[in-house]
């Protein structure tokens, strides 16, 4: 069996060869018997079921800052998020300082499906609670 145009033996130890056998070998493996794909997930990844004390998922952080962006007051507040997810309470103020959840601008028009775009009135849509503002 000739394997590469230098070498006639097929128990050749080059590196050419040795690329050229696996080659041949890796064709002869079966394919996969599950071929559908793999879930999406809403983050990118499988979220966790259970949560150690002191930490927090994406989902209950996007929770706690949509909340305390509507109601800074009473649920909102660092105390009762921090008593809420059983979280260190000045991580909380930390995280409400430093982080926030978007606005989205959309054009009513375009959400309606008619109007000219130039005369466009522009709306802020909330991503963590789903509620359209007019702004």
């Amino acid at each position: 069996m000739s394997v590469c145009q230098s070498h006639i033996i097929a128990s050749c130890k080059c590196i050419v060869c040795t690329f050229f056998m696996l080659q041949i070998a890796s064709d002869r493996r079966k394919l996969p018997e599950e071929r559908t794909r793999p879930p999406k997930f809403e983050f990118g990844y499988l979220e966790p079921t259970t949560i150690r004390p002191g930490r927090c998922s994406i989902r209950q952080a996007l929770t706690f800052l949509s909340e305390h962006r509507s109601d800074p007051d009473e649920t909102g507040s660092p105390e009762s998020i921090a008593r809420r997810y059983n979280l260190n309470a000045k991580h909380v103020n930390n995280v409400l300082s430093h982080f926030g959840v978007f606005d989205v601008a959309t054009p009513k028009s375009l959400t309606a499906g008619k109007g000219d775009k130039k005369d466009a009135q522009f709306s802020a849509i909330d991503l963590a609670s789903d509620t359209t503002k007019k702004s």
